[in-house]
């Protein structure tokens, strides 16, 4: 009998990139979700479109030596959602995950908006959990114009429950999520600091605020990186990181600790030439190479 945690899912046709490995330990979700976008909406459409564009993208990371061909992925199709609920969205989500993650899978989301996140969260055992988020905003907003379950406040629901959160590409601030990140201890990166630092520098940062983390979850809203690379975001910010630059700090900062990512906030109509989205399917493909290579090679 089919466990009722699954209720809300529903099976696609698509597959991404054409893959349907039920013996791959990674899940690929899509949670097409697009409700409290204040700028430019339409990441409901990535799930599909992600999973067409990763066909023609080559599998084998030349960076970790994996073939991700040869591992392959498990698409269980998307979250069926609710068109206003943002609360609802989220138990679903929750309820969702809760059950692969007890299945021992690794869960790849694709978004939808980031507020899917927090359903994400909600649905992984989060004693001792660190999120690493690569964004360009902090997303700690108590509130956004009198909402809290909002894109913008994202990462201060996630704290809220209880997760260390550590940011990468900050550079779109309200002096309210300054003061809550200091008081809280949350680390992030400008842009500006990773170039002085550098990416090695940067993730040997990472690693040690994370030496007490059981397990770590990835973030990846793709508006973290520039527009040059990725314009087709929901609320696309210049001065960004860059993809290669990206890369580098996830596949330093990786290890057997990794128990799921996402990718957020592609917004496809604004994707008029498809680099966002090749650029989404790239990410996940080499996320996954590496926490392939960490946790089994």
């Amino acid at each position: 009998m089919k466990d009722s945690r699954l209720f809300y899912l529903n099976e696609n046709n698509k597959k991404f990139a054409g893959f349907n490995k039920e013996t791959s330990p990674f899940i690929i979700l899509g949670i097409p979700m697009d409700i409290t976008s204040s700028f430019r909406p339409g990441s409901r459409f990535t799930p599909s479109v992600i999973r067409d564009t990763a066909q023609y993208i080559e599998f084998y990371s030349v960076r970790t030596g994996v073939d991700m061909g040869e591992i392959g992925f498990n698409d269980v199709g998307d979250v069926i959602l609710h068109p206003s609920a943002v609360e609802e969205n989220l138990s679903r989500i929750s309820s969702i995950i809760n059950y692969f993650v007890e299945n021992q899978n690794i869960p790849i989301s694709i978004g939808g908006e980031h507020t899917i996140t927090a359903g994400v969260i909600r649905g992984m055992k989060r004693e001792g959990l660190c999120v690493i988020s690569f964004d360009a905003h902090l997303d700690l907003r108590e509130e956004y114009m009198g909402y809290k379950y909002d894109h913008a406040c994202v990462m201060r629901r996630i704290s809220e429950y209880g997760v260390k959160i550590i940011e990468v590409g900050t550079r779109a601030v309200s002096k309210e999520e300054l003061e809550y990140a200091k008081y809280k201890g949350i680390i992030f990166f400008t842009p500006q600091q990773v170039k002085t630092l550098g990416a090695r520098e940067v993730s040997r940062k990472i690693i040690n605020s994370t030496q007490e983390c059981k397990s770590l979850y990835i973030s990846i809203d793709m508006d973290g990186i520039d527009p040059a690379y990725a314009p087709g975001v929901a609320t696309p910010e210049p001065e960004g990181l860059d993809p290669s630059t990206v890369l580098d700090i996830i596949n330093l900062v990786v290890d057997k600790r990794v128990i799921g990512f996402d990718i957020v906030e592609i917004s496809p109509p604004y994707d008029t030439s498809g680099i966002t989205t090749v650029l989404g399917a790239k990410l996940i493909m080499e996320t996954a190479a590496s926490i392939y290579k960490a946790k089994w090679l």
